[in-house]
C-alpha cells in the first residue's frame, strides 16, 4: 500500500466570480483531503485584473488548505494588448484556437501521478494536454458545458440569439449590419475551430467526465460513447437548502411580478424574455419583471435602452448584485420564472425556483428536458417559439400550478465522493475502470 498521498496536478481557474469557477473550487477543496494537490492557472484568467483581484481570497484559502499554486500558462504579452482593443472573445478563443503553439506554460518540475482539468475551455484543455505529455502521466478533463455542438440546429439557435442581441443594441441599420456580420463570422469560425482543436485535444485524454448527461448529447454521438457523466455533477448547498426552505415558509402570497432566471446575456435568452414579457403585459398590465445579478454600467444602459424601445422601460426592475437571501426572496415571491436559455448543462436557477415554490417556463433544450422534463411545474417549449412561450406563461399566471416539487438529486457529498473515486482510479490504472 502506498505510504504517501498521490500527487494530482489540477488545471483550473477556481474563482467563483468566473464561469465554472465555483465548481472548480469545490473540486480542489475536496481533492486536497485525499491528494497532494497542486494548481496551474490557464491563460484566460491573467488579463482580467478585476477577477484576479476579487479572487485572491480564494487562492489564499486554497493555499491554507494545502493546495499549492505552482505555475500558469500564458499567451505572448503583445496579444493581450492587441486583443484587449479588438474583443475579449477574440483574445480568449479565436486567436489561441488558430495558433495554439504560441502558448507558454511555466510550472515547477515535480513528479505527478495525474493531470486533472476542471474546465472545458480551450485554455484549460490545451494547458492540461501540454502538462500530461510533459510529465507523461494519465489525464482527465471535467466538462461543465459543451465546448462545441454536434447539432447544427442547436448551434444556429444560439447564434440567432447572439444576432438578435446585436439587432436590438444597434443605433442604426448600418451599425446593426456591421455587428451582425462581425458576430456571424466570429462565432461560426470559433465553433468550427473548437470542434477541430478542442475535439482533437479531448481525444488524447485518458478520461472525460461531465457534470451532466446533457453535455455529451449536445456534443454529438461520438462523445456520448467517450464521456462519463456524473448525472448530475452539481447540487445545492445544505446551507442554501435550509435558507430556501425558511424563505418559502415565510412567503405567504405571490406578488405581481415575474423574474428572469438567467444571467443578463444573449445566450440565456434575455431579449426573448423581454419580448415575451412585453406580450404578457398586454393581458396583465400590472406585472413587472425583475432581473437580478451584477450588470456593468454599459450593459445596463444598453438593456434599459432596449426596454424603452419595447415600451416596457417602466416595468423592468434591475436589482444589481444582491445577497443570496435577497435573491431567493425575490424568486419566492414571483409568480413565474422566465428561463428561455439556449445554453445550459444543469440549470441551478430552475432548481432554486422550484425549491422556492415558483413555477418555471423554459426552452426544451437537452439540459432542461433531461432533468426537468417530467415535472408539472416546469413548462418547456421549443426554442424560439415565443408565441407558445407567451401563451403558456399566461396560462400559468391565470390558473396557477397545483404542486411545485423539485427533482431529487444527489448531494454535494455524494458527488464529490464519486469524483474523488474516479480520480483515484485514474492515478492507479490510467483510466476510469
Amino acid at each position: 500500500m502506498r505510504g504517501e498521498k498521490y500527487r494530482v496536478l489540477a488545471v483550473a481557474s477556481p474563482f467563483p466570480v468566473s464561469g465554472g469557477g465555483l465548481r472548480a473550487l469545490r473540486s480542489l477543496r475536496e481533492y486536497v483531503k485525499y491528494y497532494d494537490t497542486s494548481l496551474v492557472i490557464p491563460w484566460s484568467s491573467w488579463d482580467d485584473k478585476d477577477t484576479l483581484r476579487d479572487s485572491i481570497v480564494y487562492l489564499r484559502d486554497l493555499r491554507n488548505l494545502g493546495v499549492e499554486l505552482i505555475g500558469f500558462s500564458k499567451l505572448p504579452n503583445i496579444l493581450y494588448k492587441v486583443c484587449r482593443i479588438l474583443s475579449p472573445r477574440i483574445f480568449s478563443q479565436l486567436i489561441p484556437l488558430t495558433l495554439p503553439g504560441m502558448v507558454k506554460c511555466e510550472v515547477l518540475p515535480r513528479d505527478y501521478d495525474a493531470i486533472v482539468v476542471l474546465h472545458e475551455c480551450l485554455d484549460a484543455v490545451y494547458t492540461g494536454r501540454i502538462l500530461a505529455e510533459y510529465f507523461n502521466v494519465p489525464s482527465m478533463v471535467l466538462l461543465q458545458l459543451p465546448p462545441f455542438y454536434g447539432s447544427k440546429e442547436r448551434f444556429l439557435n444560439i447564434l440567432k440569439a447572439l444576432l438578435l442581441w446585436r439587432e436590438f443594441r444597434s443605433n442604426s441599420k448600418v451599425e446593426e449590419v456591421i455587428l451582425k456580420i462581425e458576430a456571424l463570422a466570429r462565432e461560426v469560425t470559433i465553433e468550427y475551430m473548437s470542434k477541430y482543436r478542442i475535439g482533437g485535444m479531448l481525444r488524447k485524454y485518458n478520461l472525460i467526465i461531465s457534470i451532466s448527461k446533457a453535455i455529451p448529447i449536445e456534443m454529438g454521438s461520438e462523445w456520448v460513447e467517450r464521456i462519463v457523466p456524473l448525472d448530475p455533477g452539481v447540487s445545492l448547498d445544505d446551507e442554501d437548502l435550509l435558507l430556501m426552505k425558511s424563505i418559502k415558509m415565510k412567503v405567504k402570497d405571490k406578488e405581481d411580478y415575474l423574474v428572469f432566471g438567467g444571467r443578463p446575456e444573449a445566450g440565456k435568452g434575455l431579449i426573448e424574455a423581454l419580448l415575451v414579457f412585453k406580450q404578457i403585459t398586454r393581458y396583465k398590465s400590472n406585472l413587472k419583471l425583475f432581473i437580478t445579478g451584477k450588470i456593468s454600467k454599459e450593459l445596463l444602459m444598453r438593456i434599459k435602452m432596449i426596454c424603452k424601445k419595447l415600451g416596457i422601460g417602466d416595468k423592468v426592475v434591475f436589482t444589481g448584485f444582491i445577497p443570496r437571501r435577497d435573491r431567493f426572496e425575490i424568486v419566492a415571491k414571483a409568480k413565474l420564472m422566465l428561463y428561455p436559455s439556449h445554453i445550459d448543462s444543469f440549470p441551478y436557477a430552475v432548481l432554486e425556483s422550484l425549491h422556492l415554490g415558483t413555477p418555471v417556463i423554459a426552452y426544451r433544450i437537452p439540459a432542461l428536458e433531461i432533468y426537468y422534463g417530467g415535472i408539472s411545474s416546469v413548462e418547456l417549449v421549443d426554442e424560439w417559439n415565443l408565441e407558445s412561450f407567451t401563451v403558456k406563461a399566461i396560462d400559468i399566471l391565470e390558473k396557477g400550478v397545483e404542486v411545485i416539487e423539485p427533482p431529487k438529486i444527489k448531494s454535494w457529498d455524494e458527488i464529490m465522493n464519486e469524483e474523488v473515486r474516479i480520480v483515484q482510479r485514474l492515478v492507479i490504472t490510467g483510466k476510469s475502470t
